[in-house]
């Protein structure tokens, strides 16, 4: 199976891409490549970085690991944050500490920490916009970006000379599209606010959020519908065992298995956006295969859909506040005492 990189009007294979944020953290380069190449051996055919990733050398790995394939991938990146100063100490810190890191995770909070104090914001100005275009285009070693997202930008940034100077770079080639990438509340705002920007919306969305995703007119690429997430409700099931065994029993599969919880939550992902990109991020190659194998799973998005309704009905405590742009995906959920009752049918 392949997961081709789809737009509107570009087909409606399945859409499921791999975040790069996590390159080089903890890993070599060699490692990083590893997992890139696993990715795409899975069928993974569209891949997300930025300038400040991996320390800011995941765009140069992700070059490194396509620059063959490049015919065969979709490659998006992001103008907003400014990668590291001083890369080249960053770098050296970094490879100095890997044995360190990978035995003592905190030691790599702390150089991320420490990296992360190097990140300028960008002042979304045309000039730093078509200097940052250039700098990717030279890490990633393409003349051209698939997708190009103004990084954690809020409406406060956006200018009609940024606008124009998008719509210039579409024209000369170097992009083939621009949108948003930046925190939900952010996007939420700017889609009201000024939408000629949106033509693509990237932000986090879990199952969690117990919305729907309502931004019509708008290509939408979700992330982080696990990390956080997953540990919150993996814990909350934990400590909740009689729920567990319901939803286990509703969902016909054991969602006290971190392995089948993840799934399903990348399934509601899915389910929640499907006429968009999900984003998933694994250093694992065994994740990364079973995340891809996902998609050939017809019964999934049904059973992601049902996990949702589940986590509105039980576990109301846990969802996030209403964001602006979207709308109460199902009923406010009932008393606990209520975890028996039947949910919408996974299949």
């Amino acid at each position: 199976m392949t997961i081709e990189p789809v737009f509107p009007g570009f087909g409606s294979a399945p859409r499921l891409g791999y975040g790069c944020s996590h390159l080089m953290g903890g890993l070599t380069r060699r490692q990083s490549v590893a997992l890139l190449e696993a990715a795409f051996d899975a069928g993974i055919r569209y891949f997300d970085t930025a300038p400040s990733y991996g320390f800011g050398q995941a765009e140069g790995v992700l070059g490194e690991a396509l620059r063959a394939r490049r015919d065969q991938v979709a490659i998006a990146t992001k103008f907003g944050l400014r990668p590291p100063r001083r890369q080249r100490l960053v770098g050296l810190a970094r490879r100095v500490a890997l044995p360190v890191i990978r035995r003592v995770p905190s030691v790599k909070a702390r150089l991320s920490r420490a990296a992360g104090g190097l990140v300028g914001r960008a002042n979304f100005s045309p000039d730093e916009l078509r200097a940052s275009i250039e700098a990717s285009l030279a890490a990633l070693r393409t003349d051209h970006v698939d997708v190009f997202l103004l990084h954690e930008a809020v409406a406060a940034d956006l200018s009609d000379e940024l606008f124009e100077a998008l719509e210039r770079s579409v024209a000369a080639g170097k992009v083939r599209r621009f949108g948003i990438g930046s925190e939900a509340a952010a996007a939420a705002e700017i889609y009201r606010t000024d939408r000629r920007f949106c033509p693509v919306l990237q932000f986090e969305w879990s199952v969690l959020d117990g919305q729907a995703l309502d931004y019509p007119a708008s290509f939408l690429i979700t992330h982080r519908s696990l990390s956080q997430n997953f540990s919150r409700l993996c814990a909350w099931l934990g400590a909740n065992p009689a729920i567990a065994r319901s939803w286990s029993r509703e969902l016909d599969c054991d969602v006290a298995n971190a392995g089948v919880l993840s799934r399903l939550m990348l399934a509601a992902a899915r389910s929640a956006n499907p006429g968009g990109m999900t984003l998933f991020s694994s250093r694992n190659p065994q994740n990364i295969r079973a995340n891809a194998r996902l998609m050939e799973d017809h019964i999934a998005p049904r059973q992601g859909a049902a996990l949702a309704a589940l986590v509105a009905r039980d576990a109301a405590s846990l969802l996030k506040p209403l964001q602006p742009g979207r709308s109460s995906a199902v009923p406010a959920a009932p008393d606990h005492r209520h975890a028996d009752r039947p949910a919408p049918s996974p299949g």
